[in-house]
């Protein structure tokens, strides 16, 4: 995963990239990686290799999310 994708992801959750890297999980299949903000409301994106990416609430489940991201969905 390029630095670009975790800066991305961090500005998207208004965290820092530290925090990002803490909280990421790779999803190899879609050649992309989930990231989250560990708060109460926090959310979450799954940004792939090319920059594309999902953005979704807390009350999205993760399995509900990479399904969206699958399904081709993105913002």
């Amino acid at each position: 995963m390029s630095e670009d994708i975790f800066k991305m992801a961090a500005e998207i959750l208004h965290i820092t990239e530290e925090d990002v890297r803490k909280n990421s999980k790779a999803i190899p299949e879609l050649d992309a990686s989930y990231f989250w903000k560990p708060a109460r409301g926090g959310m979450a994106v799954i940004i792939n290799s090319s920059g594309e990416k999902l953005i979704a609430g807390s009350s999205v489940s993760f399995d509900k999310h990479v399904q969206a991201f699958r399904e081709g969905r993105r913002n």
